[in-house]
């Protein structure tokens, strides 16, 4: 038994550190490939950007860098995904992710209640004068309750109180039927519509307006 647990051992071992290895290779062509959309930003474009004289200060360069290199690999990710898997569960995935990203950086995502104020081009079903009390990272949802949904399905979703505060376009939907498949739970709205729970914004609980109290 005990040269059995060794074995075993031994070869987790040679597994995790072919994982790191090519962790490390990927990490340094990372490296790299950061330098060189750097190089290009700098020979092609910031030469004639009317901030030039301030890029040093302001880091648009970096910045812009970073940006279109996470994108190009969650974009290689999703592609992957896609390529195997139904959309619906793709988004499913890649908000399982997100959320790991957040737990490992030490977030909670529990299930809370906030008041948010929409603005009218983010939800036109409300006024500006409006609040909503708003239910995120909901532990479960029932048959009729109200959600908040992206108006369309983003190929890389947020995460509901992330979407929320970003002020990304919502609207109202009732959750015809809730249910699991595979690992994932999901709900459907609208004509036989499926999002993936993670996808949901949060659940609307009440709608405040000026002399409503909480």
């Amino acid at each position: 038994m005990t040269y059995l647990l060794s074995r075993n051992r031994l070869q987790e071992v040679i597994i995790m550190g072919a994982l790191q290895e090519r962790l490390d290779i990927f990490q340094e062509e990372t490296r790299t490939a950061y330098q060189d959309i750097m190089k290009i930003l700098e020979d092609k474009y910031c030469w004639k950007c009317p901030m030039r004289s301030t890029s040093t200060n302001s880091r648009c360069r970096e910045v812009h860098a970073g940006r279109v290199l996470q994108e190009a690999m969650d974009q290689g990710i999703y592609n992957n995904l896609q390529s195997k898997i139904p959309r619906v569960e793709v988004n499913a995935l890649i908000a399982r992710i997100q959320k790991k990203r957040i737990k490992k950086q030490g977030g909670a995502q529990r299930e809370k209640k906030i008041i948010i104020q929409v603005k009218g081009d983010q939800n036109p079903n409300f006024n500006h004068d409006e609040w909503l009390v708003v239910k995120i990272n909901p532990k479960r949802i029932v048959k009729g309750d109200k959600i908040l949904i992206p108006y369309e399905t983003l190929a890389k979703p947020l995460l509901g109180e992330c979407a929320l505060i970003a002020g990304f376009p919502s609207q109202i939907a009732i959750a015809n039927r809730v249910f699991h498949e595979g690992n994932f739970w999901y709900v459907e709205v609208g004509e036989k519509e499926i999002v993936p729970l993670e996808s949901v914004l949060g659940v609307l609980v009440n709608v405040l307006r000026e002399g409503n109290s909480i």
